[in-house]
């Protein structure tokens, strides 16, 4: 998300505020809010609203500097927004104040759950289900891990996630549930979508399946976007960004369906290795440019393995935790 974009995010908090909002827009901040655990609060500042225009309260000078800073944050400077800004300078404050209280709040949050005794789950060459203590569904794919609590307690439901985990959310709106990785910072009140963060330099994709979710970078936390069903995103490289899913098969590994229209066995191992957690190899080199045109409905990996066998007239073996498909030719 460009400055741009931050900039007229923030504004529309301080416009929500002063009544200069539709609708629309206003569900919108107070959808903003809900996900921020902070509804409640967004309607005691209202109130509180209503009070200092009536008493005609002035900008003390801790507000100008907490708006100083936050202006500098989020690098407001179009000439457009001068007047707005001179207007509803204490309403800026107020909203620079909004945003603090709720980063300060979850981070008193962070230092209450760091004190709960945690666990964890791990896989390897396995996928795994969890069900946590509030009723939530995990999925962990290959080589991933999960860190949670024994039961959640306080304000909020937080685990912490390495690999590749598709979560079936229980509905609670006092309670979201976040999920942190090493880059990223992703809540929800109840929903059910795909997360995955793999590689060295933390980069994460989710996959919104049902309801909405608010996805964050934590190192820059005005980098924001609120994804509903159907949305697929990414921070990679310090980018928050909107995607285009093109790969029919990724949440095969959750799914079991597959479908190869034409496609290369090199790719179509890629694809078995990621939905089922193995490691299959290819003899050699020359097997790879075979094309498999098929579709695979919850099949387990080894009737699977069977069928593509006998269409391509191959053989398999065992090495260790390694498949390897060769031609049963010479």
């Amino acid at each position: 998300m460009d400055t741009n974009t931050n900039s007229k995010y923030w504004e529309k908090i301080t416009a929500y505020f002063s009544g200069e909002l539709n609708r629309e827009e206003q569900e919108s901040i107070e959808d903003w809010a809900e996900i921020q655990d902070g509804k409640e609060l967004l309607n005691d500042i209202k109130l509180k609203m209503k009070q200092v225009e009536k008493a005609g309260y002035m900008v003390s000078d801790k507000t100008d500097k907490a708006w100083n800073k936050l202006n500098l944050r989020i690098k407001l400077a179009e000439k457009p927004q001068i007047s707005f800004l001179s207007r509803h300078r204490n309403l800026i404050g107020v909203a620079a104040s909004l945003i603090l209280m709720f980063s300060v709040g979850y981070g008193v949050y962070r230092m209450v759950q760091g004190t709960k005794q945690m666990e964890s789950i791990h896989t390897e060459m396995d996928q795994k289900q969890l069900v946590l203590s509030d009723g939530s569904e995990v999925f962990l794919n290959g080589n991933s891990s999960l860190e949670y609590p024994a039961e959640f307690k306080g304000a909020s439901r937080l685990v912490k996630l390495v690999g590749e985990a598709y979560f079936n959310i229980q509905p609670d709106k006092n309670h979201p549930f976040i999920i942190e990785t090493e880059q990223a910072r992703i809540q929800v009140l109840g929903t059910s979508f795909n997360v995955r963060s793999t590689d060295s330099e933390g980069d994460v994709e989710i996959l919104v399946t049902s309801g909405k979710v608010f996805f964050q970078d934590i190192e820059n936390p005005e980098n924001l976007l609120i994804l509903e069903k159907g949305d697929f995103a990414s921070l990679k490289n310090k980018e928050l960004k909107y995607n285009t899913l093109s790969d029919v098969n990724y949440l095969a590994w959750q799914t079991k369906m597959l479908v190869f229209n034409n496609t290369p066995l090199s790719e179509v191992v890629k694809t078995l290795n990621h939905a089922y957690a193995v490691k299959i190899d290819l003899a050699n080199e020359g097997l790879g440019d075979l094309h498999l045109t098929s579709t695979y409905d919850r099949m387990n990996v080894d009737a699977l393995l069977q069928a593509m066998c006998l269409t391509f007239h191959l053989n398999q073996k065992t090495d260790g935790d390694r498949i390897i498909l060769y031609s049963s030719t010479p």
